[in-house]
């Protein structure tokens, strides 16, 4: 399944040999590893990134997210430090420009958002920081396992501490909830409209146009996820497809299945996001 998993290891040395063991599993098509990288926290506590994240889809929002979890790791000080060196120029100019809500521009709140857009809640957060003492480092990686013992074994071998988190997409389900919000809203407004003596209905227009403003940038950005979305797909797909190349018989078939769940998975987020903006265009011609 899709999730984030972070590996805490007593040395900077043994996370190095973690990642490698890692990107060993993913070359013989054990699991697939979307983007990962390496993170330390020294003798004074400051948690730095040691390792560089792969440029695109995956690659670059991953690196926002990493820049927000060294933050919170660090404390309030260090969170846009953390946004700053999430790894790839594209991930750092994103968080500079505000394309995340924290890092950057957001404070502590937003590096704290930037995690639960990723999908990273407070129970991980908490696992981590409690292993992550100073001078240990800890491997963080996006990964798709189709079975949880070569990775278990693998790291438990090197003395490193996995977590998992299966990976939501809490930013999806806010955006249909808010445009919903806002469908319910204008069908009251135009409820109370129909009704409404003269003198009432200049004010009640006004708030439909208010409204309808919001649908509009909330379809935007709605439109502007949803390319994202299909980004996303296709560089998850094409990395599933090479593993299922060479996967022996036993893994190739859990990576065929996990391949027909991930297409299930886009059309649902797809079809989540679409049919809200629908009701909406439904509401206005009416």
């Amino acid at each position: 399944m899709d999730k984030y998993v972070a590996i805490v290891f007593d040395s900077e040395e043994s996370a190095y040999k973690g990642a490698d063991a890692m990107r060993d599993l993913h070359r013989n098509a054990e699991l697939t590893v979307y983007a990962a990288a390496v993170i330390s926290k020294d003798a004074d506590g400051a948690v730095k990134l040691k390792s560089s994240i792969d440029e695109g889809p995956i690659g670059t929002a991953f690196g926002i997210t990493i820049g927000a979890m060294i933050g919170i790791l660090a404390g309030p000080a260090a969170v846009a430090a953390g946004a700053a060196a999430a790894g790839t120029a594209a991930a750092a100019s994103a968080a500079a420009g505000g394309m995340a809500v924290g890092g950057m521009t957001g404070g502590l709140f937003g590096a704290y958002r930037d995690l639960w857009v990723a999908g990273i809640d407070s129970i991980m957060l908490d696992n981590i920081s409690t292993e992550l003492l100073p001078g240990k480092s800890c491997v963080v990686a996006s990964v798709d396992e189709v079975w949880i013992t070569p990775l278990d074994s693998k790291m438990k071998d090197l003395g490193g501490t996995v977590f998992r988190k299966l990976r939501a997409d809490a930013v999806d389900d806010e955006m249909a909830t808010e445009m919903d919000a806002l469908n319910r809203e204008w069908e009251a407004m135009d409820e109370e409209l129909q009704a409404a003596s003269d003198e009432a209905r200049a004010a009640i227009k006004a708030r439909m146009d208010s409204i309808k403003t919001k649908m509009d940038e909330t379809e935007e950005k709605i439109d502007t996820r949803l390319d994202e979305i299909d980004r996303e797909f296709e560089a998850r797909l094409q990395a599933i497809d090479e593993q299922i190349d060479k996967a022996a018989d036993a893994t190739k078939a859990k990576f065929e299945k996990r391949k027909s769940e991930i297409k299930e998975e886009w059309q649902e987020r797809k079809n989540k996001l679409a049919a809200s903006v629908r009701r909406m265009a439904d509401k206005i011609e009416a």
